[in-house]
C-alpha cells in the first residue's frame, strides 16, 4: 500500500449477504478515483481505497444509498493516510509510545439490534404484501371477474421495491441480481396468465429476504458478543517492568503479562510461563486448555 493511498470506511446497514457485498462493491469500484474497495457483511462494514489528494465520501454514500435496501454512513475518524495508519498500528519501538489502531466496526450490528426485526423496512414491506395478497384473494372470492387485475396489483406492491433495486444494481454493475431474476419471473407470471402464482412467489421471496436479515442480524450480534468479552486493556512488559495500556493499543511484537484469572488481550505465543487457559469464547470448549511455552 503506497504512502498516498488513504482509507475511508463506512458503516452499511441492510447488508445479508455475500451478494450483497457484491453489489456493493461493483457499484462502489464506478466511483472515479476508487482504487480498492473491501466489504465485510459480519462487520457490516466498508473500506474505500482512494488517492489521497481526493475525498470521494459523498460519491461513495450516494452510491451505496441509491441501491435501494442499504443505509451507508461515515465510520469513525476518517481519511487517515494509509501509511500513517500502518506506522500507527504497527511501530513499537520508538520511544515506548503506543498508538490506538481504527475503531472496529460494531456501530452498525449494536444499532440495528436495538431496533426490533418486525420496525425494519423489510418486515414492512413483507407485511404490506401479504396483507394485499390475502384483500385480493378475498376480492377474487367476492368478484371472480376481477380476481385476476387484483392479484396483479398485489403483487406490484411487492414487485416495485425489488424491480427498482434490480435496476440500480444492473446501472451499477450487477445486471443479473436476485432481485433482477426476480423481476423477470414475476413479469413473466403476469405475460402467461399466472399473476396469482406471481403475487405469491413474490411474497415468499420478501419472506425469505426477511428471515435472512433477521438471521444475519443475529449472527452479527453474537461476533460481537464475543469481541466485548476482550479485556479492554493489558500489562505490557518492557524492561523487566509493567505497566497498563489499552489493549486497543498492543503492537506487534509486544510482551503482555497475564495474571492467573485474567483475560487474553490479544493474539500471541507464550514466551514464558504455564497454565491452564479458556478457549471458550473461540472454540465453545467448556474446559480450560493447559499451555506451555511456544
Amino acid at each position: 500500500m503506497t504512502e498516498a493511498a488513504t482509507q475511508t470506511r463506512f458503516r452499511v446497514e441492510g447488508m445479508d449477504c455475500a451478494g450483497c457485498a457484491t453489489k456493493i462493491s461493483n457499484a462502489v469500484r464506478r466511483v472515479p478515483g476508487v482504487e480498492d474497495v473491501s466489504v465485510s457483511v459480519t462487520a457490516g462494514s466498508m473500506t474505500v481505497r482512494h488517492a489521497e489528494t481526493i475525498s470521494l465520501s459523498a460519491a461513495v454514500l450516494r452510491q451505496v444509498n441509491g441501491l435501494g435496501g442499504y443505509k451507508a454512513s461515515l465510520l469513525g475518524d476518517q481519511e487517515t493516510p494509509a501509511g500513517d495508519r500502518s506506522h500507527q498500528e504497527h511501530s513499537h519501538d520508538h520511544g515506548g509510545h503506543y498508538h490506538a489502531s481504527p475503531a472496529a466496526a460494531g456501530g452498525s450490528g449494536r444499532e440495528e439490534a436495538s431496533r426490533l426485526w418486525w420496525q425494519s423496512p423489510k418486515a414492512l414491506l413483507t407485511l404490506a404484501s401479504g396483507s394485499a395478497l390475502v384483500i385480493a384473494y378475498a376480492l377474487g372470492k367476492a368478484a371472480p371477474s376481477i380476481a385476476a387485475y387484483a392479484f396483479i396489483a398485489a403483487m406490484l406492491i411487492g414487485l416495485a421495491p425489488i424491480a427498482r433495486r434490480a435496476i440500480m444494481a444492473a446501472l451499477s454493475g450487477t445486471p443479473f441480481s436476485i432481485e433482477m431474476l426476480m423481476t423477470i419471473a414475476a413479469v413473466g407470471a403476469v405475460i402467461i396468465g399466472a399473476g396469482e402464482e406471481g403475487a405469491v412467489v413474490v411474497f415468499l421471496f420478501l419472506v425469505g429476504e426477511l428471515l435472512e436479515g433477521v438471521a444475519a442480524g443475529k449472527a452479527r450480534a453474537s461476533i460481537q458478543g464475543l469481541s466485548a468479552l476482550a479485556p479492554k486493556s493489558a500489562l505490557i512488559e518492557e524492561n523487566g517492568q509493567t505497566r497498563e495500556v489499552p489493549a486497543e493499543a498492543l503492537s506487534v511484537g509486544a510482551v503482555i503479562l497475564v495474571r492467573p484469572g485474567d483475560r487474553i488481550a490479544a493474539d500471541g505465543e507464550i514466551v514464558a510461563g504455564t497454565s491452564a487457559i479458556d478457549e471458550a469464547p473461540v472454540t465453545g470448549e467448556s474446559v480450560p486448555k493447559r499451555k506451555d511455552k511456544g
